[in-house]
């Protein structure tokens, strides 16, 4: 968790399929996936502004490299009250 400057508490999370998997990833498990929203919500409530990550978006340096920049870039870039006007899509 980090604060950035201007702003409120963030929390960056990379989810791989233990988030939402048993028996080494073999099945789906709603259970866990269910206590995953619940500890997103308990840090929305708590404060914090969460953006999550999929494994497979990051897996692969040349495709995270620019999703990534243009995360940070969009999100360092927004006023303290609210995101900035440009989409993290159109950046590039």
């Amino acid at each position: 968790m980090s604060k950035i400057p201007g702003q409120g508490p963030v929390v960056l999370e990379v989810e791989g399929m233990r988030h939402y998997t048993r028996n080494g990833g073999t099945e789906p498990d709603s259970t866990k996936y269910a206590a995953t929203m619940a500890g997103d919500r308990d840090l929305k409530f708590g404060g914090y502004e969460v953006f999550r990550f999929g494994h497979d978006e990051l897996r692969d340096h040349d495709r995270a490299q620019p999703l990534l920049g243009g995360f940070f870039a969009t999100l360092l870039d927004r006023s303290p009250t609210g995101p900035s006007q440009v989409p993290l899509s159109a950046q590039g």
